[in-house]
């Protein structure tokens, strides 16, 4: 039993070092041995529990997505749809996550913003990962909003590039604001969710003035 919990502590050490270390050079620049002595493990051992740094990247990615979608469909799950402003907390339960302690901080905020405009690894890992939850977001917003698939095809994909441009927390956000205080966590949430909202009421109507 104890040498599980060694295991395990190992593989949570390494994981949060693989995901510093990647967050700070990407995929390109994070180095084996850089991540071992991050972990404070042998490089042996990291290759013994991943073997190579795509294994490894992979599973930094299946961790946290895995916790973020957890925490997505709970949220998603707690939102009374016949509600006259149950978007609101559709697009909350989708923001909501990669900004709290789900979403691994900054560190995976970057890798998190990677994946979207990645090359095939990170489109791969986004289709593996996430595309199953959005799917399940997409059919809420239509249900929520009144519209079809297509616009909430939109909605969801103009919802997370705009949670994309905030998540990392780099202070810009706020100096175009021009305040100095950062957005608090439920500042974005608030702020991404009326921002949405419109977004989504326009493309209703848009969809109510197409001729038949």
């Amino acid at each position: 039993m104890h040498d599980s919990f060694v295991i395990s502590d190992n593989i949570v050490a390494i994981l949060d070092a693989a995901e510093q270390e990647f967050s700070l050079g990407g995929f390109a620049g994070a180095g084996m041995k850089a991540i071992a002595a991050r972990a404070g493990v042998s490089t042996a051992l990291l290759h013994y529990h991943y073997g190579t740094k795509d294994r490894l990247y992979q599973e930094v990615v299946r961790r946290r997505s895995q916790a973020i979608n957890e925490e997505r469909m709970n949220l998603l799950d707690a939102v009374r749809m016949s509600d006259a402003d149950a978007i609101d907390g559709v697009i909350a339960a989708l923001v909501r996550p990669p900004l709290g302690p789900s979403g691994g901080g900054r560190a995976y905020a970057r890798i998190f913003a990677g994946l979207i405009v990645g090359q095939e690894r990170d489109q791969a890992l986004v289709r593996e990962t996430y595309d199953p939850i959005a799917l399940r977001f997409v059919e809420a917003i239509g249900a929520a909003a009144g519209i079809g698939r297509d616009a909430a095809g939109l909605a969801y994909t103009m919802t997370l590039g705009t949670l994309i441009s905030v998540i990392a927390r780099d202070g810009r956000t706020e100096r175009l604001m021009g305040r100095d205080a950062l957005l608090t966590e439920e500042e974005i949430v608030a702020r991404i969710t009326r921002f949405a909202r419109g977004g989504i009421e326009a493309l209703e109507r848009r969809q109510e003035e197409r001729p038949d």
